[in-house]
């Protein structure tokens, strides 16, 4: 009978190696001091000052477009800004005065495609990184990264013998491995299915925090955005429309852009008082508005609270279905001309064409004064 290593065998069954072992970096202080760029005259980043502190993880969110990866680009040296100045520990790389190439910056990359060289091994492919080390200490520094993540048994493999997930954790071997002040990663989860990719954002997250790495993970999924990020920079057409913990984010959103980024909403009308807002479920305070304001107000399916007839306004269930934890239930109100939308638990004893009494949580009501530019 053949015997196999315990830990090779461990590591083809897609284990992680052992938290704790990931090697340490001395963190930078990354900046962007009203930072622009432009695509043959077309904006893609303007005016952006941001600072990311030695050790935080920040995550760049935003749809396809805003500028996010263009952002990334230039603190890697990738691309030249058109204005404004990247500082790492305050020294310019990248400004009127000096423009370092991506090698001089001291800056880890991953990419979303991961980028392995196909004719190279795995352990070649992370040591591509550490070529000013001697061979010897450049191959240990590389087979320990590669055991941190799980594919020392694979150093001499090729990429093409290796899963989407394998990949990717071949990529984040690779770019911890020269200790590097500053991790850029670009949406690196986007190609994994979703049965891997809630255990390898946490495993990454792990990694991260033992390198003690500045990093800025670009994302397009604000759930991924909150797991992984001390603090969320939301971008759109090119500037931060809000920077801030994912609990500043998500209660406390700047406009109605940020709220429907982070919750599905119901949007209904309302009339602003002082203070406060009336709707048709009732009046529900609203620090800052003025009566006679133009205003946006939205509801979050969650705040919804159904119960029986007489318990606030009058509604009738029109459409409901399971997912799991919940129900999504659709809802026609009295004195609304469309009707919203609920997330219950326990929503199986509410039927399709059940009269129900529907109240709002106020904690999930969202008052904004309206952008009419």
């Amino acid at each position: 009978m053949t015997l196999i290593d315990p830990k090779l065998a461990a590591e083809r069954a897609g284990r992680w190696g052992v938290r704790g072992t990931a090697a340490a970096t001395i963190a930078a202080r990354l900046a962007f001091e009203r930072v622009s760029h432009d695509y043959d005259g077309v904006p893609s980043v303007l005016d952006v000052s941001l600072t990311v502190e030695p050790g935080e993880v920040l995550c760049l969110l935003g749809h396809s477009g805003c500028g996010k990866t263009t952002l990334l680009r230039l603190a890697a040296g990738i691309e030249r800004q058109s204005a404004g100045r990247v500082l790492i520990n305050e020294r310019e790389v990248g400004g009127p005065s000096r423009f370092l190439p991506p090698e001089k910056r001291g800056i880890g990359l991953m990419f979303q495609d991961y980028a392995l060289f196909p004719h190279l091994s795995i352990i070649d492919n992370v040591m591509f990184g550490l070529r000013a080390m001697a061979r010897d200490d450049a191959r240990r520094e590389a087979l320990s990264a590669l055991s941190r993540v799980g594919l020392g048994g694979y150093a001499e493999d090729y990429p093409h013998a290796l899963s989407g997930g394998e990949q990717q954790r071949v990529a984040l071997a690779r770019a911890i491995a020269p200790r590097p002040g500053v991790l850029l990663m670009d949406e690196p989860f986007s190609g994994l299915d979703r049965r891997l990719r809630d255990s390898v954002r946490d495993e990454t997250l792990s990694v991260l925090r033992e390198t003690r790495a500045t990093c800025i993970l670009v994302t397009h999924d604000p759930e991924e955005a909150m797991r992984m990020g001390d603090r969320i920079a939301l971008m759109r057409k090119g500037a931060i429309t809000q920077l801030g913990t994912a609990d500043e984010l998500y209660n406390r959103p700047a406009d109605l852009f940020v709220a429907r980024f982070f919750s599905e909403l119901n949007e209904i009308e309302g009339v602003a008082g002082e203070g406060d807002v009336e709707t048709v479920f009732g009046r529900y305070s609203a620090p800052g508005v003025k009566a006679g304001d133009k205003i946006d107000v939205s509801l979050r399916p969650q705040g919804i609270i159904l119960g029986e007839p007489g318990e606030g306004r009058a509604g009738r269930v029109v459409r409901r279905r399971f997912v799991g934890e919940v129900d999504l239930i659709d809802l026609a109100v009295e004195g609304l001309d469309h009707e919203i939308k609920a997330r219950i638990r326990d929503g199986g004893r509410f039927a399709v064409g059940m009269d129900v009494g529907i109240r709002v949580d106020e904690r999930d009501v969202l008052v904004f004064k309206r952008d009419e530019s």
